[in-house]
């Protein structure tokens, strides 16, 4: 018996899911996470852990970003799923939760992030 490969939809919402998330996870969270910092050490003249705003705001960027490399994981997750055709219903749901949640998830932690400092 061959195994056939998961259907197309599947494919493009799990590809473009895990592209959003590894994009966020990696350079968002670099870049996020420069910008906000730089900007609470000059405004309060401390260092990253130097000062409560400042370690609130680093606080949840890790937090964030944590987070984000969890999302990653569950991607991971849910390309074994689909390679090995298993729940692909759940596969092609998850895929498409993925991405939105991550895009969220970095929105609210960055706001927060800034709104701590």
């Amino acid at each position: 018996m061959t195994a056939h490969p998961p259907s197309a939809a599947v494919r493009t919402a799990l590809g473009a899911s895990l592209a959003v998330v590894l994009f966020l996870a990696t350079l968002g969270s670099v870049g996020a996470g420069f910008g906000v910092m730089t900007d609470c050490t000059n405004t309060h003249d401390c260092t990253s852990t130097g000062c409560a705003p400042c370690r609130a705001a680093n606080a949840w960027l890790t937090a964030g970003w944590l987070v984000q490399v969890g999302l990653l994981l569950a991607g991971v997750v849910l390309v074994v799923l689909a390679a090995r055709r298993h729940r692909l219903r759940a596969v092609r749901l998850g895929a498409l939760l993925l991405g939105p949640s991550s895009v969220a998830l970095f929105v609210v932690t960055t706001a927060l992030a800034v709104a701590a400092v």
